[in-house]
């Protein structure tokens, strides 16, 4: 039988607590293994001075441990496993500046998701395959031939193209433009589908504005006049956006009253509602949503469009986070949380012939909008590992609550054996869902 030791009731409490903050750095060292010794000490010494007397101290430890975070995503992964996770037994003021750096770090981290990708290309003549493969190397953003499922003719296609450190949208509309093609935003993969383009397409460069890993372009204009009303008359403006594959927006909100629009003459143009909000779901497996925006119908003297500027917002995850649960067959009510997530494994029971695993994702971010946009919950990845590393899906799922802020999930796995405690679960998902700001301004658009 195991022994357990029992501290007397005059045991000094704050050695029990400086006890506790040392065997967690040490547990972070180890699991941070993969950084240089050096940085591991240097942030063992940091988290201790989380627990110091003087105040300064403390501020010098924390915004310390901020600038040491690096910010290759990788090595990022390796630095936040060497901090502890914040635990009842600790200080508060230790438990909330552990949580006040990591938040910010992986913050960080998601807001790096949202730059622009780079691509550089030399000038001499390759196959479009080679430079997609290049790309791919560069960015993350894998471009993928899909003339054979249109039926188009899927000869070899070679082109001389420089880009010299350009965002992805220009250099891949230069790409795109230079090989006569362009891209089928549906493929239902996490890869950005190429095509021919129709006969007489205009230059895609000359149609689009950028902005970060967003591309923007008015694709239709269309105008009403009822013949029995003047005041039958309306016109609406339809817009695609487009973003690098790496990205998994979620929605897209485009408030009226954020849109500056002017003729040719020099008048604006009315959105119809300024008090709305022109919303989009995106759905899974797709890199380009549209946006129709409802105008009043311009008078005839007015040609153009001259300017159509405007600000709207995309929900998109941040960074992907991966959670683990051993001992399925004694876990109950675990929780584990990483950035802005929570993930609570409520229970694992057996119902006939299949395995139930229950859980709750919490997000602390408001504008993940569970309740209006949950359907990003439902695209996690989540398995059973067994003890050989192999992978057993889920065979189904079902929801079992939900508020604006938390989901609960049951998933299904059926098992070779009913050995659940020999199974790891493994749950991925974003570790933060970020508002992101999206400014671009549309130029020269004739109208019907």
């Amino acid at each position: 039988m195991k022994t357990v030791r029992r501290l007397p009731l005059n045991f000094p409490l704050n050695l029990v607590v400086a006890g506790l903050i040392l065997a967690l750095v040490g547990f972070g060292a180890a699991r941070g293994a993969d950084l240089d010794p050096p940085l591991a000490d240097r942030v063992d010494r940091l988290l201790r001075r989380l627990n110091d007397d003087q105040a300064t101290r403390r501020d010098e430890a924390e915004q310390e441990l901020l600038r040491l975070a690096p910010s290759n995503p990788d090595e990022c992964d390796a630095f936040l496993l060497l901090l502890p996770e914040p635990l009842e037994g600790m200080p508060a003021e230790v438990r909330l500046r552990l949580s006040r750096v990591r938040r910010r770090i992986e913050n960080r981290q998601a807001d790096q998701v949202l730059v622009a990708s780079r691509i550089t290309l030399g000038g001499e003549e390759r196959d479009l395959s080679e430079i997609f493969e290049e790309i791919k190397k560069q960015t993350g953003n894998r471009l993928v031939d899909y003339r054979d499922q249109f039926g188009q003719d899927a000869g070899a296609r070679r082109i001389a193209i420089a880009i010299d450190d350009e965002e992805f949208w220009p250099a891949v509309d230069k790409i795109l433009d230079a090989a006569e093609m362009s891209f089928y935003p549906f493929s239902e993969e996490e890869s950005l589908a190429v095509i021919n383009r129709e006969e007489g397409a205009a230059s895609r460069s000359a149609r689009a504005s950028y902005a970060g890993p967003f591309r923007v372009e008015a694709v239709k204009v269309v105008a009403r006049r009822g013949l029995r009303s003047a005041d039958q008359q309306s016109a609406s403006l339809e817009l695609e956006f487009s973003w690098e594959p790496r990205l998994r927006p979620i929605a897209l909100m485009q408030p009226a009253d954020a849109l500056r629009i002017v003729g040719d003459d020099g008048s604006p143009i009315e959105v119809r509602n300024l008090e709305a909000t022109f919303e989009v779901e995106v759905q899974p497996g797709s890199h380009a949503a549209e946006l129709t925006i409802p105008l009043t119908l311009p008078p005839r003297t007015v040609s153009e469009i001259t300017s159509f500027q405007g600000k709207l917002s995309a929900l998109v995850p941040g960074r992907t986070v991966e959670f683990r649960f051993e001992g399925l067959d004694k876990n109950r009510n675990a929780v584990q949380q990483r950035g802005g997530i929570k993930i609570v494994l409520s229970g694992v029971r057996k119902n006939q012939e299949l395995w139930e695993v229950h859980m709750r994702l919490e997000v602390e971010s408001e504008a993940a909008g569970l309740d209006s946009h949950r359907g990003w919950v439902f695209q996690n990845p989540t398995y059973l590992l067994d003890k050989n590393n192999e992978i057993i899906d889920h065979a189904g799922f079902e929801t079992t609550m939900q508020t604006e802020n938390e989901i609960g999930l049951a998933y299904f796995f059926e098992l070779p054996d009913d050995e659940i405690g020999n199974y790891t679960w493994v749950y991925r998902t974003p570790a933060a869902i970020v508002r992101v700001p999206i400014e671009y301004e549309l130029k020269e658009i004739p109208l019907p």
